[in-house]
């Protein structure tokens, strides 16, 4: 048995070396002469493909999209990496494969070698300069059909719109065009209008919504592939980095009301909040741009409203000191008298009562006497911490609300 399965196989080994020695193969030679036809002294780089000039070569763009490099807001630079797809027929690069072993249907040729159109990205951030290296090969079909991948980090300036930064979306574009042709010379195609995705790796700041590739006409009737990304900034990491702690310490604030008079730190609590809020502030503004076009962040509004807020809170608390602290003689005005007793009335205070024992009656028979209270600077500056509270606190709750709000809305 184990005979007949070695003879077996050593027949199916003979059977295809004959038919690998009768069939037909292109060799090393078949391809440098190859090269050698196609490649010769009539052949000129310079010169556009098209049998007929009266009919525009046709250019067909794709772009595989890899990953999104960056997008600095402050200075509007957008970058990613990809492959731009090129493909065009240069009819001059047609051959037979029966001339060539049989089945030389495609081959590898330099990029220095033949013509390739100047496509120069319009938007570029730095120079303008051209897609494609020297050293970057391409593959042409026995039927002239050159394609042209070129794998690159891709540049353009994008003026991002801030306005409800960190809950954003922004859309960036990339131009290209190919210089010093015009419409009756070259069109372009657009095979599939939008990126290949299937090799694209996950940002950790911006999630990919979509996707486009078309063809326009600028100002200047030349005609550009414009591609287009349409991104929304995934939001946890600065709600849990700076929307969280800036509702925190402004409502921090509030507490320097319900603090002790006596304890000191009322002016150092409030002012050290009051800075942490503006530390905020200025890391904001480090991010977003310095222009206001096409509009301001609204968070850049809420920490500055914030902020506002916290200077009005030092300054009722500066002002509330003053009244624990002046003289009792000084007579208190009638109408912060009336501004205590609306105050403490609307809060419905329970008034205090003395109860007095009687010596000449029983344990049992008590009398309950109302008192009234005699109204110190004390009880006025107590009243003004109240409304302060109270006050200050309806207008974060406010502000944070109306803020969050819109943010909801939006996304």
């Amino acid at each position: 048995m184990k005979d007949r399965r070695m003879i077996g196989q050593l027949f199916a080994v003979i059977i295809f070396d004959y038919l690998c020695l009768f069939s037909e193969a292109y060799t090393i030679n078949d391809e440098l002469s190859l090269h050698t036809a196609i490649f010769n002294s009539t052949y000129d780089r310079d010169v556009r493909p098209g049998a007929s000039r009266s009919t525009p070569l046709q250019i067909m763009v794709t772009f595989i999209f890899k990953s999104i490099k960056e997008l600095d807001e402050s200075v509007g630079k957008f970058s990613i990496t990809g492959a731009l797809g090129v493909f065009w027929v240069d009819h001059r690069l047609s051959w037979n494969p029966t001339d060539y072993g049989g089945d030389l249907n495609t081959t590898v040729v330099p990029q220095k070698k033949i013509w390739i159109p100047f496509l120069v990205n319009t938007m570029d951030f730095d120079t303008l300069k051209p897609i494609g290296h020297n050293e970057l090969n391409l593959r042409v079909a026995n039927d002239g059909k050159v394609t042209w991948i070129t794998p690159n980090m891709f540049e353009s300036t994008c003026d991002a719109d801030m306005s409800f930064y960190p809950f954003d979306s922004q859309i960036c574009t990339l131009r290209f065009y190919i210089q010093g042709f015009t419409l009756s010379e070259i069109v372009f195609a657009i095979p599939k209008s939008s990126m290949d995705m299937n090799e694209y790796s996950e940002n950790g700041i911006w999630e990919v919504k979509e996707t486009q590739i078309y063809i326009a006409i600028n100002s200047q009737q030349i005609q550009e592939v414009r591609m287009t990304i349409s991104m929304k900034r995934r939001p946890v990491y600065y709600i849990s980095s700076l929307i969280l702690p800036v509702i925190f310490l402004a409502f921090l604030q509030l507490f320097v009301f319900v603090m002790p008079p006596e304890c000191g730190e009322r002016v150092g609590f409030v002012t050290t909040v009051l800075l942490a809020i503006a530390v905020y502030l200025t890391l904001v503004q480090d991010k977003l741009p310095e222009g206001s076009e096409p509009s301001v962040s609204f968070l850049s509004y809420k920490l500055l409203g914030d902020f506002m807020i916290g200077v009005f809170m030092t300054i009722s608390v500066i002002v509330g000191l003053r009244f624990y602290h002046r003289e009792e003689e000084t007579v208190i005005p009638d109408y912060l008298e009336t501004f205590h007793r609306m105050l403490f009335r609307c809060c419905r205070c329970k008034r205090k009562h003395k109860v007095n024992f009687d010596e000449k009656k029983s344990a049992t028979e008590v009398t309950i006497d109302s008192v009234s209270k005699i109204l110190t600077w004390r009880d006025i500056g107590m009243a003004i911490d109240r409304f302060c509270l109270i006050l200050f606190g309806i207008i974060l709750v406010i502000s944070n609300g109306v803020y969050l709000a819109v943010m909801c809305f939006y996304t």
